[in-house]
């Protein structure tokens, strides 16, 4: 292949290093007002009264939006689709606010200086109620009145296959972990601007998403609009890792809006994106294996009690998610789960990049390194063992699990990571002195690509010829910044043989762009590339028969060629004189639409590999080397694939070793710093190494399969592994941090003293 494979710039490198890119940020519309939220201070009650007569004197406020003026119809941040069932508990602003940061309402004035300073003078009275700000005293009946259905939502209890008849000398692994709450620190904090047209009664809305259909539906009918009324277009993204895929700023621009008829930009600062957008939800689970001697597993057990926030949002579908992460890596007999999501009076649980997998991978990897141990087995020949094999099913949708390449991700690793030298020379160095200790440890998982066949999932393009030969390509693009337009491009490129200058694809625009759910399940290449890939080998079918009318020769006898149409004498014409010709001849564009359906959903998996040590005196955890082998059928754009493999090093290790958010069970605030928010940066990484396993055999174009996602989601199992191989520990309470370390040194002290 030319293009796929290769390696290319994203479509707007030039626009960011240049600073001409326009984020939704920078938008400055004529007449713009400027908005400015006022939170709630208390973790739970009802608000009596808002007095704003101090914050109207500030020069330049024009209106004021609150609870008590503003609509109180309720509705889900989470909703992607009309009748999508959700639990409807959200609104523009809250009466009874269930956490400090719950929004209460907004000042709208003519500089974003004076909309906050007014937003301070806001005077809000409170009834205050009791609040919980962890689970356990949920559960224990703090608290009654967080919601008038109860406090815990979407229990359920699923099995899986066919528990086999447990031998005497079966080994028994249970372990339990927590997983704290994680913010997702975007580059680019969460932004929308809002427009409405009250002549043409035209609600518009800018802002940097994943979802524009998404965000119509939900202000469509929770302000009485036509759908025809609401045109929502995604502006260019900083990032979102699952931050911007839930609708949190759009509702209150769109409000705005509609009140004063003017544009409306609202921009939260960092703490407010910490505490007041979505978070990934806190996770306490028990996780239970039961393996042979010989290292086959007859089943896997988990119980999780996920902390959804003040509101259910996105919990009960993600408490259920946790379950299809099952035998997306492993192959076995039975499984058996059960979870809830219990409401707290925190900041509210949503999306996060791996949705849910990376949460049941660090659970159950944890799981088989201690099992491992119990068995006197090497932790990647246990893993070896159980593996899902190309063809395989899993056993929880009953989809073959198509060409899965973990083993050969296994092997690979095993060999360029120099594992069986590694552990002979940690067992030397270890003994050798006692402040520092070295571990190594493999981290697996599976991921999706796309909804099938839990959802509906789909996807539509359009593609045209123009007069200069260029393909101008309509599909609902949801780029977060990470290349997902120029893979797009190269897949176009490679069908129709054109340089990638003389392709434009759009991204989501609900007055443009095909109806489409939007950037999530790790989608956009599998089922969207696809799409675009069919409809390319239909636009170079019209291409070669509109030639061959135009010519008077058999179309069977043409290709493409360096964007040009070639025939067997020499003779070549240009696209675009094709089209020329159709205008003129034919008086019809050269067009083609095309719109397909997800079937399949194979295996994409990963095999990632940490060498650290350990500072037992000061807990201090270094990465010495680390190693990804990713089954990904075909990489599109190879440096971009590697890219973000490397960046979800970076943010795993976070999640393994330094990050995390505390709610103070006094006062209910959360951190909101990153002085108190710890990520890893560049210094803290060596280079991370990568390794494709590039097959194809999927139903992906050119047969790729996913990696945004898939990526992340075994990096806190390989980090805090290697952490426990050093320290011969069983550390499950994440993150790893320092003050954990030293504290189970000091204990081991006292025991052995």
């Amino acid at each position: 292949m030319k293009i796929v494979g290769s390696s290319r710039p994203i479509h707007d490198a030039k626009a960011k290093v240049t600073g001409t890119v326009r984020y939704a940020g920078d938008f400055d519309l004529p007449g713009m007002l400027y908005a400015a939220v006022i939170f709630s201070q208390i973790p739970h009650g009802y608000v009596t009264q808002v007095n704003v007569d101090r914050a109207m004197e500030v020069g330049g406020v024009v209106e004021i939006l609150h609870c008590f003026n503003t609509t109180d119809r309720p509705y889900n941040r989470f909703r992607t689709m009309k009748g999508q069932k959700t639990l409807e508990q959200d609104r523009v602003f809250q009466r009874h606010v269930r956490y400090v940061g719950d929004r209460v309402g907004c000042v709208l004035a003519e500089t974003p200086q004076a909309a906050r300073e007014a937003a301070a003078l806001v005077e809000v009275t409170y009834d205050p109620l009791p609040f919980a700000t962890t689970v356990s005293e949920v559960l224990e009946g703090k608290i009654d009145c967080i919601h008038s259905e109860g406090a815990v939502f979407g229990a359920v209890e699923l099995a899986f296959g066919k528990e086999p008849e447990m031998r005497p000398d079966t080994v028994e692994t249970v372990t339990e972990t927590f997983l704290p709450r994680l913010t997702h620190m975007t580059m680019e904090t969460h932004c929308c601007v809002a427009s409405w047209d009250r002549a043409m009664e035209q609600l518009t809305v800018w802002s940097p998403n994943q979802s524009v259909y998404g965000i119509r539906t939900v202000l469509a009918e929770l302000f009485d609009l036509p759908y025809e009324k609401v045109r929502v277009v995604k502006t260019t993204m900083g990032g979102s890792f699952g931050a911007k895929q839930e609708w949190v700023l759009e509702p209150v621009t769109a409000a705005a809006a509609l009140r004063t008829g003017r544009p409306v930009k609202l921009v939260y600062n960092r703490a407010e994106c910490m505490v007041s957008t979505i978070s990934r939800g806190p996770i306490h689970a028990k996780f239970v294996t039961k393996i042979t001697p010989q290292g086959k597993i007859q089943s896997m057990g988990a119980d999780v009690i996920l902390d959804s926030g003040a509101y259910v949002g996105n919990a009960c579908d993600y408490i259920q998610a946790l379950a299809s992460k099952f035998f997306r890596c492993y192959s076995y007999p039975f499984a058996h789960y059960t979870g809830r999501a219990v409401c707290t009076n925190t900041p509210m649980s949503g999306a996060y990049r791996g949705w849910s997998a990376p949460e049941m991978y660090t659970m159950m990897e944890h799981n088989l390194n201690m099992a491992a141990r119990r068995l006197h087995m090497d932790p990647l020949e246990l893993r070896l063992r159980n593996v899902a094999l190309p063809g395989e099913v899993d056993r929880k949708t009953g989809l073959s699990l198509g060409e899965i390449r973990i083993r050969e991700c296994l092997l690979l690793g095993r060999e360029k990571f120099f594992w069986e030298k590694r552990k002979k020379e940690n067992r030397a160095f270890n003994a050798g002195q006692t402040r520092f200790r070295r571990g190594i440890a493999v981290g697996c998982a599976g991921h999706v690509n796309g909804y099938y066949p839990r959802f509906p999932d789909y996807a539509g393009v359009s593609m045209r010829v123009n007069e200069s030969g260029g393909i101008q390509v309509l599909a609902t693009l949801h780029d977060h910044g990470c290349g997902t337009v120029t893979a797009m491009k190269m897949i176009v490129s490679e069908v129709l043989d054109l340089p990638l200058e003389k392709i434009q694809i759009s991204e989501g625009d609900t007055a443009v762009t095909p109806h489409d759910v939007g950037c999530f399940a790790s989608r956009s290449t599998y089922v969207i590339g696809r799409a675009l890939f069919d409809c390319s080998e239909k636009l170079r079918d019209e291409l070669l028969e509109a030639c061959g009318r135009w010519q008077n020769t058999d179309s069977s006898e043409l290709w493409v060629k360096d964007g040009e149409i070639r025939y067997s004498d020499g003779r070549a014409v240009s696209y675009g004189d094709v089209a020329v010709w159709m205008l003129r001849e034919e008086q019809k564009e050269l067009w083609v639409n095309h719109q397909s359906q997800s079937q399949s959903n194979p295996g994409v998996t990963g095999a990632h590999f940490a060498w650290v040590e350990v500072d037992t005196c000061t807990g201090m955890v270094k990465l010495l080397d680390y190693l990804a082998v990713h089954d990904i059928g075909q990489a599109i754009n190879r440096e971009m694939c590697v890219a973000q493999i490397q960046g979800a090093v970076a943010m795993g290790s976070g999640a393994a070793l330094s990050e995390h958010m505390d709610t103070n069970p006094k006062n209910g605030k959360t951190t909101a710093t990153m002085k108190d928010y710890h990520v890893r940066n560049t210094p803290d990484f060596l280079n991370v190494r990568v390794e494709l396993i590039e097959d194809g055999g999927t139903q992906g174009p050119f047969g790729a399969k996913s990696i945004g996602e898939a990526c992340y989601v075994p990096v806190a199992a390989a980090v805090a592994g290697a952490v426990n191989d050093a320290l011969d520990s069983d550390l499950s309470s994440f993150p790893l941090t320092p003050d954990a370390i030293v504290d189970l040194m000091i204990k081991r002290e006292q025991h052995e003293a």
